[in-house]
C-alpha cells in the first residue's frame, strides 16, 4: 500500500456538494483520497465512510466477512479516528470498484493492510467536519473538538451534531496532513465490542449465499467425474428430464447439471443420473502411490529456500545425528455452508451474487467463462454486463479464494437464459475440494556435548507444497539447511487455513522435541534458551506459566509448540490426563498470541478458539484419502468436524503490546498439531509420523 499523501494532487478529487448532501469520504488501497457527491448522475460506490444528515455513519468494508470479523474490526478504526457515536455506525460490503484495489480476503491480512488507510479516512472527515462545526458555532478550530458525533467548543460547551454540518463538511478542503491518535488516547481500539453483524446473524436477517432468492428462479446442481480429469462418455439426461419439476439436463465440461423448479427435486434428479465416465489417466491414482511418488528418488532437484553455516557438511560427520519424516495428508477445507452461486439475468446483464473471498476473481473468473461463449463481445464489454455482490460467507478458510463454482453457474445461466441458483450437494463439495496437500518432511539434526543442536536439515516434498513457515527458523542452531521439492499435482490443491505454515509447523517443533529429548533436554527450556524471537518467546513463557508447566507429572503431560505466521506470534500448550493405564483424554488448550495491537479482544478470542478447534480436527479426524483416482469420503459421517463434545477448555491469552497489529485468522493453526504431538510423545515416548493422531497407541 502507498503511504498516504493529500500533497498528490492528482490523487484528490472532490465535488462541489449541494447544501444537505452526505458527506461521503473514500480512501483507495492505494492510499488515494477522495470526497464525492453520492447524489452525482452516476455515483460510483467507492468510498469507506457516509454520513448522512440523520446522523446515520455507514461505513464501506471491501473483505468479504466469513465469520473472521472485519465488518467490525475495520469499522473500529475508522470510527475510532472519525470519534463518531458507535450506536449510529452501520456497516455494509463494498461493492467490486477499481477504486479499492484487488479486493480479495486471505492471509489473515484484512486489519494488517488497512490498519493505517482506515484510520486516516476517518482522521481525514474528522478533521472536515471540525472545521465545519467550527465555523457553525463560529469559534476557533483549534478550540473545538470532536467527540460521540458532535463538535464542542470547549470554552464555552456549545455544540453542534456531525448530523448539523454535513453538507457544509462535504464543502471543506480536504486537510493536507491529519494527526492520527496515540494509542493511549482510543476510546474504541482495543476494547471488546458486539459485532455489528452478531444481532442479525441471530434472528436470522443475514442472507448468506445461500439464501438469495430471486423472482423465477430455479434452481441447478452438478455431478462431477469422480476421478479427477475425467470427463462425460453418456447419460441419462432424456431419462431425467422426464422426471416432474425438471426444467433440464445436460452437459457442461465440468459435469453433468440438472436443473429444476426446487432444490430438492435438482439432487434427488442428480442421485438418479446413471453417467458413464470417461475416467482418464488418474484413474489408478491412490493416496499409497502418492506417499510412494513423495518418497522415492525425483529426476527434480529441490529448490534451496534457506541456509547458514555448513549443515551438509556438518551432518555429513556426524555419528549421532537424529533423522525423522512426517507425513501430513490431503485435508478438506468443510466449510459450513456449501458451494454456490445465484446469477440474475436481465437485458443481457449478469449480477452474480458470489459467496467469494475474492470479488475480483470472481468478475475475472465471470468474463473468462462468458467469453467464448459470446465470442463477439469484448472482455470490457462483458465486465461492463457484470456485477458482483458478495453476501456472507458461511465459512471460507481458503476454499473461496477459487472460484470454480461461479464460472458453472455463469455457464448454466447462460445456457438456460433465467435467474439460477447453483448448488453443490455436500458430496460434490467434498470430493470436489481444492485441498490441503500431502507433504513429506525428511528432518535430521545433530546435538553437540552438551545436548544443544549444531546442525539442521530440512527437506519438505508434497504437491504443490510452499515454503511459508519454514523458510526462517525461529531457533538459533549455527548451521542450518531446509530445500523444498515441489512435485506437480494431479489433485486439485488449494490455500488451506494457515497455507503450508500448518505442515512446516509440525515437521519443524515435532522435531525440535524429538532433538531436545535426545540431548536430554527440557523441549520448554530448550526452546527459550534457543528462540531469536524475543516475542516469540515472551508468548511461550506465559502460555508455559499459564498452563502450569513445571507441575505436571505422570497423570498429567503436556506438550508445547510456537509459531510466527502473518505478523502474529503464537505458543501453543495441549494437555494430556491419564485416565487409566491406557487411557488419555485432552485437557486444557492454552494458547497465547502477540498479534500486536488488539483491535477487538472479542474478535481476537473467537478467532483463536476457531484456529485450535480446526487444528484439532485435522489432527484427529480421518483425512482425505484416494482410492482409484477417487476421493474415498463422501460428507460429515466420514469426514467429521470436531463435536462441543469433544472440544477440550481452550484458554486465549492476548498479549498487551501497542506495536502494529499482525493477524488473527490463521496464526492460532500451526502450534496446535505439534504441541498435541508432543504431548503425545511425552506420554508415550514415540514421535507422532503420521495423522490423524491416536491419543491411546502408536499415529
Amino acid at each position: 500500500m502507498k503511504p498516504f499523501d493529500p500533497e498528490r494532487r492528482d490523487f484528490l478529487k472532490k465535488s462541489a456538494l449541494t447544501a444537505g448532501s452526505a458527506l461521503v469520504l473514500g480512501i483507495a488501497w492505494s492510499g488515494k483520497i477522495a470526497a464525492a457527491n453520492d447524489d452525482s448522475p452516476r455515483f460510483k460506490p467507492n468510498a469507506w465512510l457516509k454520513i448522512d444528515t440523520d446522523g446515520v455513519v455507514t461505513l464501506y468494508i471491501a473483505e468479504s466477512e466469513m465469520g473472521q470479523g472485519p465488518f467490525t474490526s475495520l469499522s473500529m478504526l475508522i470510527a475510532e479516528e472519525l470519534e463518531v457515536d458507535w450506536q449510529k455506525v452501520q456497516v455494509e460490503h463494498a461493492p467490486l470498484d477499481p477504486a479499492y484495489g484487488f479486493q480479495g480476503t486471505g492471509g489473515s491480512r484484512s486489519v494488517r493492510r488497512n490498519w493505517k488507510t482506515l484510520r486516516e479516512a476517518g482522521a481525514v472527515a474528522r478533521q472536515m467536519l471540525l472545521a465545519a462545526g467550527a465555523e457553525y458555532l463560529k469559534a476557533p478550530v483549534d478550540s473545538c473538538q470532536a467527540q460521540h458525533s458532535r463538535i464542542t467548543h470547549r470554552p464555552s460547551s456549545k455544540s453542534v451534531s456531525y448530523a448539523a454540518v454535513v453538507g457544509r463538511a462535504a464543502e471543506m478542503p480536504i486537510p493536507k496532513n491529519v494527526k492520527l491518535k496515540q494509542p493511549e488516547d482510543y476510546r474504541l481500539i482495543g476494547t471488546p465490542v458486539t459485532r455489528l453483524d452478531l444481532t442479525d446473524k441471530l434472528n436470522g436477517k443475514v442472507r448468506y449465499g445461500i439464501d438469495i432468492k430471486l423472482p423465477d428462479m430455479v434452481y441447478a446442481t452438478i455431478a462431477q467425474s469422480p476421478v479427477f480429469g475425467g470427463s462425460v462418455k453418456s447419460f441419462n439426461g432424456a431419462e431425467i428430464k422426464q422426471r416432474s419439476g425438471i426444467i433440464d439436463c445436460f452437459e457442461l465440461e465440468e459435469g453433468v447439471v440438472v436443473v429444476a423448479q426446487g432444490t430438492w427435486q435438482a439432487f434427488e434428479a442428480r442421485k438418479a443420473l446413471k453417467i458413464e465416465w470417461q475416467e482418464g489417466k488418474t484413474a489408478q491414482l491412490n493416496s499409497d502411490n502418492i506417499i510412494q511418488r513423495l518418497s522415492g528418488e525425483s529426476s527434480e532437484k529441490p529448490s534451496l529456500i534457506l541456509q547458514r553455516g555448513e549443515p551438509i557438511a556438518q551432518l555429513g560427520s556426524a555419528l549421532n545425528a537424529i533423522t525423522s519424516e512426517y507425513q501430513l495428508p490431503f485435508q478438506a477445507h468443510m466449510t459450513p455452508e456449501p458451494m454456490n452461486c445465484t446469477v440474475g439475468i436481465e437485458d443481457g446483464q449478469y449480477r452474480i451474487w458470489a459467496p467469494t473471498q475474492s470479488p475480483t476473481s470472481a468478475m475475472a473468473t465471470a468474463v473468462k467463462a462468458l467469453k467464448p461463449l459470446m465470442p463477439q463481445v469484448s472482455e470490457a464489454e462483458l465486465e461492463a454486463r457484470i456485477e458482483i455482490v458478495t453476501p456472507m460467507l458461511g465459512g471460507g478458510f481458503g476454499r473461496r479464494i477459487k472460484q470454480d463454482y461461479v464460472t458453472q453457474a455463469v455457464k448454466i445461466a447462460h445456457r438456460i437464459k433465467r435467474s439460477v441458483q447453483l448448488i453443490w450437494p455436500r458430496e460434490e463439495d467434498v470430493q470436489h475440494d481444492h485441498y490441503h496437500p500431502l507433504t513429506q518432511h525428511r528432518l535430521s539434526g545433530r546435538l553437540d556435548e552438551a545436548g544443544n543442536p549444531q546442525a539442521w536439515y530440512h527437506l519438505i516434498t508434497g504437491l504443490q507444497s510452499g515454503k511459508y513457515g519454514a523458510d526462517s527458523l525461529a531457533y538459533d542452531i549455527p548451521h542450518v539447511r531446509v530445500e523444498l521439492l515441489r512435485l506437480n499435482s494431479p489433485v486439485p490443491i488449494g490455500p488451506w487455513r494457515s497455507v503450508s505454515n500448518h505442515y512446516n509447523a509440525y515437521a519443524i517443533e515435532h522435531f525440535f522435541d524429538e532433538l531436545a529429548r535426545a540431548g536430554g533436554q527440557s523441549p520448554l527450556e530448550l526452546r527459550l534458551k534457543l528462540l531469536m524471537e524475543p516475542r516469540l518467546r515472551a508468548v511461550l513463557q506465559r502460555a508455559a506459566e499459564a498452563a502450569s508447566w513445571h507441575r505436571q507429572d505422570q497423570q498429567r503431560r503436556l506438550g508445547c509448540a510456537v509459531h510466527s505466521s502473518f505478523g502474529s506470534h503464537v505458543a501453543e500448550i495441549v494437555e494430556l490426563i491419564r485416565q487409566d493405564e491406557h487411557t488419555l483424554k485432552l485437557g486444557k488448550i492454552t494458547c497465547v498470541v502477540d498479534c500486536g495491537i488488539a483491535i477487538n479482544p472479542d474478535t481476537i478470542k473467537a478467532q483463536l478458539e476457531g484456529s485450535v478447534i480446526y487444528a484439532l480436527g485435522a489432527a484427529l479426524k480421518p483425512p482425505i484419502m484416494l482410492k482409484n483416482g477417487r476421493v474415498e469420503q463422501h460428507n460429515f459421517h466420514d469426514t467429521p468436524i470436531l463435536s462441543f463434545k469433544e472440544t477440550p477448555p481452550i484458554e486465549v491469552i492476548i498479549s498487551n503490546s501497542r506495536l502494529d497489529p499482525g493477524g488473527v485468522g490463521e496464526p492460532g493453526v500451526p502450534p496446535l498439531a505439534p504441541a498435541l504431538a508432543n504431548a503425545l510423545l511425552s506420554a508415550h515416548g514415540k514421535p507422532v509420523t503420521r495423522m490423524p493422531m491416536k491419543l491411546n497407541g502408536a499415529s
